[in-house]
């Protein structure tokens, strides 16, 4: 039984150290990060969408670094069709940001969350959003989108592009030839006299009846379920083997 575990340890972390190098390898050719503060809830909404460049290398696994304590909606690959397959993924913390590991059956991703910064209820907002560069990107385009009923609005860096989209200001950026580990920072900063978002729904192509409460929490109580879930087969599976290793003796 002990070697059985042994072995079963040492495929496992070997698995998993290849998938994180061939992650890593992994490249995008055009990825759009769309940062909407108090779009559908009192935080910010953030999509991340894209195509990696090989699509001989998929299905495969990857990795995205995301703002601490995010909370994702939605992690999905989109088919040649247009459909979206929502993944399972793999979140954890990595210091002052988030590790969400996912598998995409086709290069196509897209992949929604919310992060909170405004600890405080005051009419002055201002934070700091960083987008982490994973993949090296042939082209990274940034869309900040300004809330509804904001004075004061101001971006640093200052946008190349200001656009007026279904009734929003929109602030875009273009960057080419992003290598790995780049780090991109907007400080964002504007002026709001309420506290209600934008928009009263949920803003997800995939969003079934509204859930009235805080988007925070059913999302994590999800992922405990299918982390137990899993765990569960993973004792099953050991059980099985231990008693036909110990029938075979």
């Amino acid at each position: 039984m002990k070697k059985i575990l042994i072995a079963w340890v040492l495929l496992t972390s070997l698995f998993l150290s290849v998938n994180q190098v061939l992650a890593s390898d992994l490249s995008i050719g055009r990825m759009r990060a769309s940062i909407w503060p108090e779009y559908d809830d009192h935080g910010i909404l953030v999509i991340y969408d894209g195509r990696f460049k090989d699509e001989n290398s998929f299905p495969a696994e990857t990795i995205f670094i995301l703002p601490k304590d995010s909370v994702i909606s939605d992690a999905c690959s989109l088919s040649p069709k247009g459909q979206h397959f929502c993944q399972l993924y793999k979140q954890k913390n990595v210091g002052d940001a988030d590790e969400v590991r996912l598998k995409l059956p086709y290069p196509n991703f897209y992949l929604s969350f919310h992060v909170n910064p405004f600890k405080e209820k005051k009419t002055n907002k201002d934070f700091l959003y960083t987008v982490n560069v994973n993949h090296a990107t042939d082209k990274l385009e940034v869309d900040i989108q300004r809330p509804l009923r904001t004075d004061g609005f101001r971006i640093t860096p200052a946008a190349s592009e200001v656009s007026e989209k279904k009734g929003f200001e929109h602030y875009g950026y273009v960057f080419e030839n992003v290598q790995v580990g780049k780090t991109i920072d907007f400080k964002v900063e504007y002026v709001k006299n309420d506290n209600i978002p934008s928009v009263d729904i949920k803003y997800s192509p995939m969003a079934g009846p509204k859930t009235w409460g805080s988007p925070y929490e059913t999302p994590r109580r999800m992922a405990a379920i299918l982390y137990l879930a899993g765990g569960f087969g993973l004792l099953l599976v050991i059980g099985m083997l231990w008693f036909v290793f110990k029938r075979k003796r």
